[in-house]
């Protein structure tokens, strides 16, 4: 049996979305609001991505963590499904975090690309 078959089905296609996979392969990605805001209270963050089927509630939370620290914010035209296949999980995620300037910078233009 071959093995890259199976490894093409995992790669993302889009090119921003693997960039967010690559963050999460290099541990520079945070999941999740708790580890998202520890981190955007010590100034570790580059970029918040929320997703664009996010709830009102988490985009207003999201929105008054970006007032409060300086952190950019971007909302994108991936679904959270979309973004939790391209970072290896199994549930929605509708916010993340890059902790990386570079892969927040290619994040940030190729999204922009894409659209």
């Amino acid at each position: 049996m071959k093995l890259w078959p199976r490894l093409l089905r995992s790669v993302p296609v889009d090119k921003a979305l693997g960039y967010l996979a690559l963050a999460a392969k290099a541990g520079k990605l945070r999941v999740g609001e708790l580890d998202i805001s520890k981190s955007v209270q010590r100034r570790k963050g580059s970029l918040l991505i929320l997703a664009q089927d996010a709830g009102a509630s988490t985009a207003l939370r999201a929105q008054k963590m970006t007032e409060i620290f300086p952190v950019p914010m971007l909302r994108t035209v991936y679904t959270k499904s979309e973004i939790a296949a391209a970072i290896g999980r199994s549930n929605p995620v509708a916010l993340v975090l890059v902790r990386d300037d570079g892969l927040a910078r290619a994040f940030s233009e190729a999204s922009r690309k894409e659209l």
